[in-house]
């Protein structure tokens, strides 16, 4: 993986960078299924009576759905850095 994105976190380590960099889903080995949204550059978790966590500046936003659909994860990359 390039030095402007970071470190891709292990989950993720096994898959070749131009997979990671690609707009469509990929479905893992696993079952689990990793979206892309490479235009995304805002990021908000909120719950119901405010904002959890407002990142701005984001690049490459990958969300993974894992354990079955019990587990959401959040991957946010910036090239702004």
């Amino acid at each position: 993986m390039t030095e402007e994105y970071g470190h891709i976190p292990d989950a993720f380590d096994n898959l070749p960078e131009e997979e990671l960099l690609m707009p469509e889903d990929i479905q893992q080995p696993n079952g689990d299924f990793l979206k892309n949204y490479p235009d995304v550059t805002r990021v908000e978790v909120i719950n119901g009576s405010e904002r959890e966590l407002v990142r701005y500046e984001c690049s490459n936003v990958q969300v993974s759905l894992q354990d079955d659909g019990q587990t959401l994860k959040v991957f946010l990359f910036t090239t702004y850095d």
